[in-house]
């Protein structure tokens, strides 16, 4: 009977996703009260301060992913059929542990006040994780990362350290795997002009959780397709700031950023056996429908200009696609090496990750 469930389910969030796709994302941005003005113009003022918000979004949205994928991992030998669960292939080898190094680019384009940016991105991340009960696997897993933002006329970075915890539940070829996040760090940021340099630090916050839903279906010759749908919701928290130096240093409020996404598709693979070690390649896309994106206004208070100025968060476009590739090669039965590609593609920002790492069961 819950199997039959699941697939209502998942035919109901199905049809969500697409009853919302052409619908119209854009938020409504509150109009400015007595005593405050908007921004007529894209400006320096704020782009490197608006850029914060969605690089926190995007960093806590990687880690889900790769939590998500490190913990759901099979290849084409499982054949669907694992007793033990959360990738575990025998009883003997119930604990897993695994290092990844990650490196991404990020390119957003202008829209209202907001001159466009490019995030480039490194981190590095560990985890464990524990078969607890057959198809039950727990874990957790730590992330730290730097991403370093240039805008037209400013710079900054965000050092982010995130707190993830993991459960996987397998049964069959039903997989569904659970994710939460906490992020804490410290935002810095530099504007140039003609009297010199500003700077302002302040600190941000984000938690997050996602869900995802697949379905293994094996092939002749170790091969795989295996449908997914998830949903995640992240929400980020950047402080209030006052700038220092320069000839004219200004402030701004604390923001917070809220995005809930739907996103559904699949993965193909293969594996294969080179004398004693498998090798495994897989690719997978997805549509992306960010359901809600629900940004603060930034609010600058500028002494040139005496009034509050009201600045509008940036948003991604409400649809889009995710898509990447896999590669990993099991050196013996309790070590596996591996690389993947992460891409995403929107109609106001593109996105290129790389990740390698090492898994180590015992």
């Amino acid at each position: 009977m819950w199997r039959a469930l699941l697939r209502g389910a998942l035919l109901a969030i199905v049809a969500l996703v697409f009853a919302n796709a052409f619908s119209d994302q854009a938020a409504a941005q509150p109009a400015g009260g007595g005593g405050c003005i908007r921004c007529p113009a894209p400006m320096a003022n704020g782009s490197v301060f608006l850029s914060s918000p969605g690089a926190l979004l995007d960093v806590g949205s990687f880690f889900q992913i790769r939590l998500g994928a490190q913990m759901s991992y099979r290849d084409g030998t499982s054949a669907g059929n694992n007793p033990q669960g959360g990738g575990a292939e025998s009883p003997t080898d119930r604990y897993r542990t695994w290092f990844e190094g990650y490196g991404s680019s990020t390119k957003t384009d202008p829209q209202g006040q907001f001159l466009g940016d490019h995030r480039r991105v490194y981190g590095g991340i560990a985890g464990f994780g524990a078969t607890v009960a057959p198809g039950v696997t727990l874990g957790a897993s730590i992330d730290g990362s730097r991403t370093n933002i240039d805008v037209p006329g400013a710079s900054g970075r965000i050092d982010l350290t995130q707190i993830g915890l993991i459960g996987n539940f397998e049964h069959g070829p039903w997989n569904l795997g659970v994710t939460g996040v906490y992020g804490f760090g410290n935002v810095h940021s530099d504007r140039f002009d003609t009297g010199g340099i500003s700077s302002a630090a302040y600190q941000a916050r984000l938690f997050g959780t996602m869900a995802e839903l697949s379905y293994y279906v094996a092939l002749p010759n170790n091969s795989r397709f295996v449908p997914k749908l998830s949903a995640d919701w992240l929400q980020t928290h950047t402080d209030s700031f006052t700038e220092t130096g320069g000839s004219n240093p200004i402030g701004g409020s604390a923001v917070t950023a809220t995005r809930i996404r739907m996103l559904v598709g699949g993965e193909i693979g293969h594996s294969w056996l080179v004398g004693r070690q498998i090798f495994d390649f897989s690719v997978y896309g997805k549509m992306v429908n960010n359901l809600a994106q629900n940004f603060g206004d930034l609010v600058i208070s500028d002494p040139n200009v005496g009034v509050p100025q009201f600045v509008g968060g940036v948003r991604e476009s409400s649809m889009g696609a995710d898509a990447g590739a896999a590669f990993s090669v099991k050196v013996s039965p309790l070590a596996r090496l591996y690389a993947a590609y992460d891409g995403r593609f929107r109609g106001n920002l593109t996105s290129h990750s790389g990740t390698v790492g090492a898994e180590f069961r015992f």
